[in-house]
C-alpha cells in the first residue's frame, strides 16, 4: 500500500530576482480557501471565472505553505507577490502545471 499523499505539484518561480518554491498541495489548497471564503466545490469556479486572481494567490499560498512546513518565513505580502507574479516569465505555466500534476497524479492508480 502507497502511504504518500499523491496530491502535490511543485513549482520554482522566480520574483524579484530570488527563487521561491512552491508546491501545490492539500495544505496550499486549505489556506486557499480559507483565505479566500471559499468551499472546496467552488474551486473549479474560481479558477476559471477569475485565473488572473486565481493563479497567482494559489502560487502565494502554495509558496507560504512550504515556507510554513519548512520553518522558513515568506515575507512578501499577498497583493506585492500578486503584481510581481504577473510580470514574472513563466510563472503562469509552472503554477498550471503544478495544479494539473497534484490534481491528476495517482488518478491510473485508482483505475487498477
Amino acid at each position: 500500500m502507497n502511504t504518500m499523499n499523491p496530491f502535490r505539484g511543485e513549482f520554482d518561480i522566480k520574483i524579484r530576482n530570488k527563487k521561491l518554491k512552491g508546491a501545490f498541495t492539500m495544505n496550499a489548497m486549505r489556506l486557499t480557501l480559507k483565505a479566500e471564503g471559499l468551499k472546496l466545490d467552488a474551486f473549479d469556479e474560481y479558477l476559471q471565472e477569475d485565473p488572473l486572481t486565481a493563479l497567482p494567490t494559489i502560487a502565494y499560498f502554495s509558496i507560504l505553505s512550504e515556507c510554513i512546513r519548512t520553518d522558513k518565513e515568506l515575507k512578501m505580502k499577498k497583493e506585492a507577490f500578486i503584481a510581481e507574479f504577473l510580470e514574472a516569465q513563466g510563472a503562469i505555466e509552472a503554477v498550471t502545471d503544478a495544479i494539473t500534476k497534484a490534481m491528476t497524479e495517482g488518478e491510473e492508480e485508482g483505475n487498477d
